[in-house]
């Protein structure tokens, strides 16, 4: 009777500590969200770009806009900081994409010159509205134009956090905007370390 009792008390403490595992990354992790998100836009010189051509590398990608007064050169410079930080192994197997929301006003190449102002390895973005929607929702990213007086005419209210996307091209990490760049740079490692 005690045995019994031993293997049931093991067998309850084995479903609790499995039920209270937590996530081996750092920020909040998406990954049991099985998202594989999928969508072209178009790039520098209007060449369509397919999420799919970067698998093999960890994406950190970054949905904004050009106009942006703050939050988008703010997360673009942190992640051009990120990336100086990189071991030179592991920066060709990163890539920072920046996805224009705003294609009215930033054309493929003005994304593009954008993201590269920050770090000339970073790729800019975008495509037509349908296009955008698509992989925003694909991320879970908010965005919506809000009018405003003045020469700007609106301005564009956005998800401020990144994301990260591991090698299988698997949506794996939100990147909070207010992330540190010591926790987003493990989370980076153990995608990059994942076989």
């Amino acid at each position: 009777m005690k045995r019994r009792t031993l293997l049931g008390v093991s067998a309850a403490l084995l479903l609790i500590a499995c039920g209270n595992q937590t996530s081996s990354l750092q920020n909040p992790d998406l990954g049991a969200k099985n998202v594989f998100p999928a969508g072209k836009l178009h790039g520098s010189g209007g060449k369509t770009v397919d999420l799919a051509d970067f698998r093999g590398k960890a994406l950190i990608v970054f949905f904004g806009y050009t106009s942006c007064p703050d939050i988008c050169p703010t997360t673009l410079r942190k992640y051009a900081s990120l990336y100086r930080n990189l071991r030179d192994r592991d920066a060709e197997r990163v890539q920072v994409i920046f996805i224009s929301v705003d294609p009215e006003r930033d054309t493929p190449d003005k994304a593009d010159t954008y993201a590269k102002w920050f770090n000339p390895n970073f790729i800019g973005l975008t495509g037509d509205n349908a296009q955008i929607a698509d992989l925003a929702a694909q991320f879970g990213v908010i965005y919506a134009k809000q009018p405003i007086e003045g020469s700007m005419g609106y301005v564009i209210d956005h998800s401020a956090g990144a994301y990260l996307v591991d090698p299988k091209g698997q949506l794996r990490a939100q990147l909070p905007e207010k992330a540190l760049i010591e926790p987003i740079l493990a989370d980076l490692q153990k995608v990059l370390d994942t076989p």
